[in-house]
């Protein structure tokens, strides 16, 4: 079997299966299979494959046609530009939560006072990791401290991991905890001069939602299930800004949320943060994605 006729094969495979992106996924598994980028199966597509690269590709397109994602697969993801590494354990990064890395950077861009960003929910990392590498070598920002949170001991050392491959494992600090729980209740993070930006994305799909994605249903339960209206986790979040907001003089966050949730998240933060601002920031496709919550203690 050649480069071509093992890309066929699967493509034929994945096709009556009703992927959608067959051909595409046929060359990423074989890539991955031979340890060659996608441009090497187009200059050598009479290339012969051995019997144990044939034998572990049809394995990883076995497990794709159980909807296994190609994330699991190859262990990557691709985030704002930079690998991460990926499991069973962390959620898949998506390219709509690289609108939270845009809107820190607006953020902060400009910024003469100390912030510490907290990444709450910080799974594989992407995001603080994403933060923690260009604003340093992008914009020149140094009066920044970096927070990753997370309750799973198993997804915090995946994003340790994925810290010390991009260089940033020592501008990171990452602790395990719910939510914001080790920043309120330690003093040392208790400074009127310092602005906190708290990013969180956090599980926000209800159980019909994932019993209705089978393509998300290998992920972590943990990372996906926001509770009954999926915002059980931002209700307590915002609980526990209030928290914050006594020791410090503005803070930020920023949340990601389904777009069905927007009228209930902007209830939410009337009730519980009614003296914040809220602005609601669409994603590349023009959806409704990301709460941004502005609180300043007077």
């Amino acid at each position: 079997m050649t480069i071509a006729q093992a890309i066929k094969f699967a493509t034929t495979k994945l096709i009556v299966n009703k992927f959608h992106n067959p051909y595409f996924e046929a060359e990423i598994l074989l890539s991955f299979v031979l340890k060659k980028p996608r441009e090497f199966l187009l200059a050598y597509g009479e290339k012969k494959l051995t019997k144990s690269q044939i034998a572990n590709f049809k394995l990883q397109i076995a497990k794709r046609l159980k909807n296994s994602p190609i994330a699991y697969i190859t262990g990557k993801k691709n985030f704002y530009g930079l690998n991460f590494f990926v499991n069973k354990n962390t959620l898949i990064p998506r390219p709509e939560t690289e609108l939270i890395v845009e809107e820190v950077f607006k953020l902060i861009r400009h910024n003469v006072q100390k912030s510490i960003i907290v990444d709450v929910g910080v799974g594989s990392g992407c995001i603080i990791i994403a933060l923690a590498k260009l604003l340093n070598t992008k914009y020149k920002i140094q009066n920044t401290k970096f927070i990753g949170i997370d309750i799973s001991a198993k997804a915090l050392d995946i994003a340790k991991q994925n810290a010390e491959t991009h260089h940033v494992n020592k501008k990171i600090k990452f602790i395990l905890g719910n939510l914001i729980e080790p920043i309120i209740n330690n003093p040392k993070y208790k400074r009127q001069n310092t602005k906190y930006i708290i990013i969180a994305n956090l599980p926000y799909l209800t159980s019909t939602q994932i019993k209705n994605s089978p393509t998300i249903q290998s992920e972590p339960f943990l990372a996906l299930y926001g509770g009954k209206d999926g915002l059980k986790y931002y209700c307590q979040l915002f609980k526990q800004l209030k928290q914050l907001n006594r020791s410090s003089t503005e803070n930020y966050a920023l949340c990601e949320i389904d777009p069905g949730q927007t009228n209930r998240i902007k209830q939410l933060v009337r009730h519980e943060l009614p003296q914040a601002k809220l602005q609601i920031k669409k994603d590349l496709s023009g959806l409704n994605r990301l709460a941004v919550i502005f609180l300043r203690n007077y």
